[in-house]
């Protein structure tokens, strides 16, 4: 696999960690920022009686709906992306990583709150205050950077840790300040 195929699929897989790791902290019985617990024990448990092959699969996707909603309403739909509604090519190659993942081991990132933190705090090289509400990290040409991860943990980190809601984004370029 070529250096650039190998830092691409580095940094789709890292977006997939983000989305699962902040969905769990946001979740309704974690920060309470959506109102959703899919992706605890009990959650789990509920949601192998229907799926029961692919109960993390359906846990992070209906996690993501109710985070896409939140953000959407803090952010507006137009002219804006987020960790949960990425640029359409960038979405399906996420959602494709999910896919392949091994959930036995990946599951183990959500085990407590303290571990998810501690994962974030991994992604997040340099940490920052994070302020309340949204916040623009960048535009949409630079997403698909390691500073774009970095960026978005270190966001979501501080806000999570302050007990504030924190909507980092990315603009498009013609609505970039």
């Amino acid at each position: 696999m070529p250096f650039e195929s190998v830092k691409t699929a580095k940094i789709i897989d890292q977006f997939a960690t983000l989305r699962m790791v902040v969905g769990y902290l946001g979740q309704r019985k974690q920060s309470g920022w959506w109102n959703c617990d899919f992706l605890d024990a009990t959650g789990i448990r509920f949601l192998e009686s229907t799926f029961p092959r692919t109960a993390w699969a359906a846990g992070i996707r209906s996690t993501t709906e109710a985070a896409c909603s939140v953000h959407d309403t803090a952010l507006g739909r137009v002219g804006n992306y987020h960790l949960f509604r990425l640029p359409p090519d960038l979405e399906d190659r996420v959602e494709q990583a999910l896919d392949n993942v091994d959930w036995s081991e990946w599951s183990k990132s959500v085990e407590s709150h303290d571990t998810a933190m501690n994962v974030l705090k991994g992604l997040a090289t340099t940490p920052v205050k994070a302020p309340e509400g949204p916040v623009q990290i960048g535009v949409e040409r630079r997403i698909m950077t390691a500073t774009s991860i970095c960026e978005l943990a270190a966001h979501y980190e501080s806000a999570f840790r302050d007990g504030i809601r924190c909507f980092p984004y990315f603009a498009s370029e013609k609505n970039a300040r």
